[in-house]
C-alpha cells in the first residue's frame, strides 16, 4: 500500500530539521505517541544523522483480527537517515524504514522537509507491506491510519516545541 502524508510546521525547514534531530524532541514524540516503553538513539557521521526510535505501543485501537497477530502491544522500530546538508531551498530529506519486529509488516520510503504552507511541508512517502496471505491488504489498511496519526502528532508537537524552544 502506498503511503503519502503531508503536514505543515510553522517554522523553516532548517528549524524543523534541527527539531527532528534533537534527542529531546524524539523523547517527547515517543512519550506523546502513547508508548509504554521507548528508546531513542541518534548517531552522527560525517555526512548523515541516523535517528532510531524503538517504541512499545498498545494495540487498543487495532481491529480484532490484527490484535490476534500481535497481542496487547506491538514494538515499532523507526529508522530515519538524514543528510546533514540541506538542498538549495533549505529543505532536507531522509530515508525511512519502519518495522514491527516479529511480524511481517514493514515500510520503506522517505521523509522530506520543504518550504511551503505555514513554513515547512513535512512529507512522508513510502510503501507499506504486510506479507500475510489473504490478510495483507487488511493489515495494511489497519496500519495506514496509525501512521497518518503519528505524522499529525508531529505537527501538533512542533507548535509546542517552538513555543518552548524559540529560535
Amino acid at each position: 500500500m502506498r503511503i503519502h502524508e503531508t503536514v505543515e510546521h510553522g517554522a523553516t525547514p532548517q528549524q524543523v530539521f534541527e527539531m527532528i534531530c534533537s534527542a529531546d524532541y524524539q523523547e517527547l514524540k515517543c512519550s506523546r505517541s502513547g508508548a509504554l516503553e521507548h528508546e531513542v538513539a541518534i548517531e552522527v557521521e560525517d555526512d548523515a544523522r541516523t535517528i532510531i526510535t524503538r517504541r512499545r505501543l498498545p494495540t487498543d485501537g487495532f481491529p480484532d483480527f490484527a490484535r490476534k497477530f500481535v497481542g496487547d502491544a506491538v514494538d515499532v522500530v523507526e529508522t530515519q537517515v538524514w543528510g546533514l546538508s540541506g538542498d538549495e531551498d533549505g529543505g532536507h530529506t531522509a530515508s525511512l524504514h519502519l518495522e514491527i519486529p516479529r511480524t511481517p509488516v514493514s515500510m520503506s520510503g522517505s521523509v522530506s522537509l520543504a518550504p511551503g504552507g505555514a513554513g515547512t511541508e513535512h512529507t512522508v512517502e513510502g510503501e507499506l507491506k504486510a506479507n500475510v496471505p489473504f490478510l495483507g491488504s487488511k493489515i495494511e489498511a489497519a496500519v495506514a491510519p496509525v501512521l497518518a496519526r503519528a505524522l499529525r502528532l508531529e505537527s501538533r508537537l512542533s507548535v509546542e516545541w517552538f513555543e518552548q524552544n524559540p529560535a
